[in-house]
């Protein structure tokens, strides 16, 4: 989703209608229960931390003033070792907020460092609307309320991602934002609200409706006191991956200069390299088409907006070398490379130490390539093997898809300037229209055909040949018609076997059938005759064999010599047909040898 369209986590929490209060009151009941009833090591803490507390009232009660809390920090650190394991503090993201504020009064060091502002408020943007926020926040209050006022789990869960910038490279992070409610209360004003039979059993099939509860439980009947545990995953992997994928989807992705340049951030993000440069290249034939590099190419046109390189510039490369291999290869340091070619030569020139080069494959045929470059040596190594192979399918994707619009493309520039032209010359032609696109302001616009030069072939003579033997035709009815008769009487000879071992009429039938065939193809066959007897041999006496089988070995060695004289492309017997065909194809080859 567009920057624009995100809004900070924070949004809304100055409508939320509910009174609350910052108490450590159901963290100190916590270390109480250890005390008399946890086991005797956790005892102990809890007698020497409850000790503390008795000596600083002020934590017991409501807490106005952040202040008063931060005048203890060692004794709060303390008590929250119950929801803050100090053994992953320094490497977890998880802070303690004022109920429903997400404001923090205590956190992680890379909570405070990474999702907290300077007012001590969550930072972060999500990509759903204000008044989504608002709504949820309404759900998670009435839903705290149910469990703890009635006793009724609704279950709700709503887990936020949340983007922020790396502090320290600027790039886009994620986090998935987890609530924890263990520590929060919530106190009754007066007697409870009471629930009718009918709002029970819609809140028991998970149906929570917070604007029909404002009217059941007024917000100034509960106050919510204590505090809420948020517990920050990075998920800036999959989130990543997930924004290259639905991006791609678009045409203009790989060769819009905007759209490439948010592409090449999506993938520094995910390397966690924010100096690096994103390259990519298409190959059409004998050329690499350079589709863009660093953001710096741009054109609506796949060939027309891109940088033209012939295959065999790049001949003694790693892209070579990584074509070749069809794997991807990493150099950590180009200037300790021993055999630099000319192309790592310009790329060491151009202030790039570190680089990959990754072959895009589609359908096990190489169709472009990915390219990785960094200033920094052993920026780009080994350990990033992983994302570059998750992400070299979706640009292969992408660069298939431009591939086939400027196929497409060519294409109807044919067709609008020529007749019907035959493949064997094609090429020409496309050569033509490619040469043309190559032309500085020569890329036609949407909708329209473009232009090509005039195609001549010079010092070409067209030479035809045409060969005809004298009765090959009725040598070719003749074919048929014994292949025709051979397998009428493989035919007749399984059901005569048929009829031997179980006298039936069908049986009888059938072979009359087959005898009457047999005396109209001897005599002549004519148009037609060939089709209507393959159609009656597959229904009326194949489609039987299944059942014949079962009247013994000899009816079913007969079926199997039948299948067996079958040829597989005709699906009817074919050795003096193909004979006759091979015969054909020998004497034109023989002729066409010396022409």
């Amino acid at each position: 989703m567009p920057e624009s369209a995100q809004v900070a986590v924070t949004t809304g929490v100055d409508e939320f209608p509910f009174r609350t209060e910052l108490s450590l009151a159901p963290l100190i009941r916590y270390w109480e229960h250890e005390l008399t009833e946890g086991c005797s090591v956790l005892a102990s803490v809890a007698r020497t931390v409850l000790d503390q507390v008795a000596q600083a009232p002020e934590l017991a009660g409501p807490v106005t003033d952040l202040t008063a809390i931060r005048a203890h920090d060692d004794l709060l650190r303390a008590l929250m070792v119950a929801a803050f394991s100090p053994a992953f503090e320094d490497d977890g993201y998880a802070a303690a907020l004022l109920p429903f504020r997400l404001r923090t009064f205590f956190s992680t060091p890379g909570f405070t460092r990474l999702l907290t502002g300077g007012d001590g408020f969550v930072v972060g943007r999500v990509d759903v609307g204000a008044e989504l926020l608002v709504h949820v926040r309404m759900l998670h209050a009435y839903s705290l309320i149910l469990l703890r006022v009635y006793g009724i789990d609704v279950g709700v869960e709503y887990p936020w991602v949340s983007s922020v910038k790396d502090p320290d490279t600027g790039l886009d992070r994620y986090f998935k934002f987890l609530v924890n409610r263990r520590f929060l209360d919530v106190d009754v004003v007066g007697e409870p609200p009471v629930l009718s039979e009918a709002l029970r059993q819609r809140l028991a099939a998970g149906i929570l409706d917070p604007v029909a509860l404002l009217a059941v439980l007024p917000p100034d009947r509960f106050v919510i006191r204590g505090f809420s545990i948020l517990k920050a995953v990075e998920v800036t992997e999959q989130e990543v991956l997930s924004a290259i994928e639905r991006e791609l989807i678009d045409k203009e992705s790989i060769v819009s200069t905007e759209r490439f340049r948010g592409l090449q951030d999506r993938v520094r993000a995910l390397l966690r390299r924010p100096e690096i440069d994103l390259g990519l290249s298409a190959l059409e034939g004998d050329r690499v088409l350079t589709l863009n590099f660093g953001s710096r190419e741009a054109h609506g046109c796949i060939f027309a907006g891109s940088t033209h390189h012939l295959v065999s510039e790049f001949v003694g490369s790693i892209y070579e070398r990584a074509a070749q291999e069809r794997r991807p290869l990493f150099v950590e340091d180009l200037e300790a490379l021993p055999k630099r070619s000319r192309i790592e030569d310009a790329m060491l020139a151009a202030g790039y130490r570190s680089l990959v080069f990754a072959p895009l494959i589609y359908q096990d045929t190489l169709i472009g390539a990915l390219k990785l470059v960094s200033p920094k040596p052993g920026s780009l190594n080994l350990t990033l093997t992983p994302h570059v192979q998750q992400i070299m399918p979706l640009f292969a994707m992408a660069v298939k898809r431009s591939m086939d619009e400027l196929n497409n493309r060519i294409q109807a520039i044919i067709k609008e300037n020529c007749t019907a032209i035959h493949p064997v010359v094609e090429w020409r032609f496309r050569k033509a229209v490619l040469a043309g696109l190559e032309r500085p302001g020569a890329a036609p616009r949407e909708g329209q055909a473009g232009q090509i030069e005039p195609i001549v072939f010079r010092d070409v003579y067209p030479l035809y040949a045409l060969s005809d033997i004298r009765g090959s035709s009725s040598h070719r009815a003749w074919a048929i018609q014994s292949d025709l008769l051979t397998q009428l009487g493989l035919a007749r000879e399984i059901f005569q076997a048929a009829y031997r071992v179980h006298p039936m009429p069908i049986l009888d039938q059938i072979g009359h059938k087959i005898e009457r065939y047999a005396t109209d193809v001897e005599v002549s066959l004519r148009s037609g005759d060939e089709v209507g007897l393959i159609a009656f041999l597959r229904r009326e006496v194949e489609g039987l064999f299944g059942h014949l089988e079962g009247l013994g070995p000899d009816v079913r060695e007969r079926i199997e010599a039948y299948r067996r004289a079958l040829d597989p492309q005709l699906g009817a017997v074919g050795m003096r047909r193909r004979a006759f065909e091979e015969s054909l194809t020998l004497i034109n080859d023989t002729i066409a040898t010396y022409l």
